[in-house]
């Protein structure tokens, strides 16, 4: 002991009890469980999806394996165009040879990369020597990813003979 120190120890005043850790440890879990609640929300309010029925797509898997294999044999290529000032979207077919490809009913949806609030149905008209056409009114600017599907036959046995992506900018 130091000279002039008091033998007597000064009681503590406060300090941390049981309960305090009990409450910390609750409101801890309970902010961590709200905003995991919070991003679980956010997370399904804001995706929609690719596939509407993923699970009946994905059972014709194989089914469209097939369909891409066959496509690939045919040969065929593409080529788009997009007037910005009509809003005007081709494509142009050409089979193996190099000769349009006529005859065909072309559908598609187009809509941003990553969301599909703006996504909307498109139907091309043909306009000879394999080119389809289309007006996209008021397409506003930045990316828009188009899928194409190109399909023979009447409307009883329609069957889809090519699939095309495309990715699409629109100049501000």
């Amino acid at each position: 002991m130091k000279a002039g120190a008091s033998s007597q120890e000064i009681p503590v005043q406060g300090g941390i009890k049981g309960w305090h850790v009990l409450f910390g440890m609750i409101a801890f879990f309970l902010i961590v469980t709200a905003v995991d609640g919070v991003m679980i929300y956010k997370a399904l309010s804001t995706f929609g999806g690719d596939t509407p029925d993923a699970y009946r797509t994905g059972l014709l898997y194989n089914q469209r394996i097939a369909e891409e294999r066959r496509q690939d044999e045919r040969g065929w290529t593409e080529s788009t165009n997009f007037d910005g000032s009509t809003g005007t979207f081709s494509v142009t077919l050409k089979d193996n040879v190099g000769r349009g490809v006529d005859g065909l009913q072309i559908t598609g949806t187009i809509g941003r990369p990553a969301t599909d609030i703006a996504d909307h149905n498109l139907v091309l008209t043909a306009a000879g020597g394999g080119t389809y056409s289309t007006v996209v009114p008021n397409l506003s600017e930045g990316k828009w990813d188009i899928s194409l599907v190109a399909s023979q036959g009447d409307a009883a046995q329609r069957s889809v003979v090519y699939r095309a992506k495309v990715r699409l900018w629109k100049q501000p």
